[in-house]
């Protein structure tokens, strides 16, 4: 697995932070919200994720983040 970036590592974080909390994935505007920034961003950073094998989604279909590698398992 490549190594994240910290921008990565705290989009990483705040999914799993998420997920521990409501039982479920957050949608990308969630995740948006949560990290207080567009929807088009989030998505990008859930793809870059996604390339480097940390998390999996379903395209078209919401609630689908699931982690492969949380972000204590990263690379230092």
């Amino acid at each position: 697995m490549k190594e994240l970036t910290i921008k990565q590592k705290i989009t990483l974080e705040a999914i799993e932070w998420f997920i521990d909390r409501n039982g479920y994935s957050p949608t990308f505007q969630e995740l948006a919200n949560i990290l207080d920034c567009n929807i088009c961003t989030v998505f990008k950073k859930v793809l870059l994720l996604e390339d480097k094998g940390y998390v999996s989604t379903i395209s078209g279909k919401p609630r689908t983040i699931k982690v492969l590698k949380g972000v204590y398992e990263c690379e230092v």
